[in-house]
């Protein structure tokens, strides 16, 4: 199953507007209109049991939020790691914060694990 990210926040009647479309997965283009969410996948842990393989796995994600303004990009990592958390992923920690020298936009970075089904 693949976890319900992009749905989660599209879904959402105050998150929805302020990203729009721009939910992406590893990368977004330069130039893409602040602001805007990326995410990736990590890695996973499937959970095996003696008589049959793996039934479970917990996906770990990365999200990173990127805006002109470092205070709104924290209080959006906020507001969508509430609303993951609420759609049943579990928050790891954040990331330090960072600035992209090229674009000067601030990145507010986060993890959160998935427990999903194969």
């Amino acid at each position: 199953m693949t976890a319900p990210i992009a749905r989660t926040i599209k879904a959402d009647t105050y998150l929805a507007p302020i990203f729009g479309g721009r939910i992406f997965l590893s990368v977004a283009d330069i130039g893409t209109a602040t602001p805007y969410l990326v995410f990736q996948g990590t890695g996973s842990t499937p959970e095996n049991t003696i008589d049959c393989g793996a039934i479970d796995e917990n996906d770990t994600y990365q999200f990173v939020i990127w805006h002109t303004n470092p205070k709104d990009a924290e209080a959006l990592r906020l507001k969508v790691r509430t609303l993951l958390e609420k759609a049943g992923f579990y928050y790891n920690g954040k990331h330090p914060d960072s600035i992209d020298t090229e674009t000067k936009l601030h990145g507010r970075g986060w993890d959160m694990n998935w427990w999903s089904e194969t």
